[in-house]
């Protein structure tokens, strides 16, 4: 008899110990999992099980390879693992920035540029003549060289009032333009900005730069909603913004704060 009251004894701590670790309190508590190590994904499937009303945010730190990206850093307000919550609480989770996934480049096609000039026509071949920033550079235009704004964008500044990530996003361009095969210019809209600049969208050997820049975080998105890339390049902006990649957020380890 003795025996079977210990095989129940046994049997009631199991199951008590198998309450606790679901982390719940019939008082309405919640007792916070440990979440070292765990991607975003592995962190919702433990909170949404638990219930808790929880955001994410990305912590703006400096990144040295792609391993540290998706990763838990800490709880909101000091709270750590195992402290005891409110289940109306609502908690924020920060985590390391995602890697960049988005691509949708392939998406947009070169409109038709053969036997047109980009001065007179609107769209054309160019050639590089040199780099300014992120968003504008020199180019040769049939028998004239313009200065080129890119539409849509604003990448950081390198000039005047140096920003972060304005330095790489400089250098994203300069060396995409350099290696190009094939530099065409589209226009839309107005042709030329108050500062005597052609605004166009460059396509580099068949891919629209803006919005390759958009993408690749170092800008975010100033394009009118009449434009006919508007939606993506807003799409796009949206998907890159939760990252917390570069311009959305992470420090620029060139640039001094």
């Amino acid at each position: 008899m003795k025996k079977k009251f210990k095989k129940i004894f046994i049997l009631l701590i199991v199951f008590f110990l198998t309450i606790l670790s679901g982390c719940e309190l019939e008082s309405g508590q919640v007792r916070l999992p440990d979440l070292e190590g765990l991607s975003r994904a592995q962190i919702t499937r433990k909170l949404d099980r638990l219930r808790i009303n929880y955001m994410f945010k990305v912590k703006p730190m400096v990144y040295h390879d792609e391993s540290q990206f998706d990763k838990f850093i800490e709880y909101g307000s000091g709270l750590k693992a195992g402290d005891y919550i409110d289940r109306s609480y609502f908690l924020y989770v920060f985590t390391t920035a995602l890697p960049l996934t988005v691509n949708r480049l392939h998406e947009l096609t070169l409109p038709d540029y053969q036997g047109k000039e980009f001065v007179k026509d609107g769209i054309g071949l160019v050639q590089l003549t040199s780099t300014v920033d992120g968003d504008t550079a020199y180019f040769k235009s049939g028998s004239n060289t313009i200065k080129v704004r890119f539409l849509g964008i604003d990448t950081p500044e390198i000039y005047s009032g140096v920003e972060p990530w304005g330095k790489a996003a400089s250098n994203h361009t300069s060396k995409r333009l350099r290696e190009a095969k094939q530099i065409v210019l589209e226009a839309e809209g107005v042709r030329i900005d108050t500062y005597d600049r052609y605004l166009a969208f460059v396509w580099v050997d068949g891919v629209l730069l803006n919005l390759e820049l958009v993408q690749q975080a170092y800008t975010g998105v100033s394009l009118s909603s009449r434009s006919k890339y508007f939606e993506i390049f807003t799409d796009v902006e949206n998907e890159v913004m939760k990252t917390g990649r570069r311009y959305w957020g992470e420090l620029d380890p060139d640039y001094r704060y």
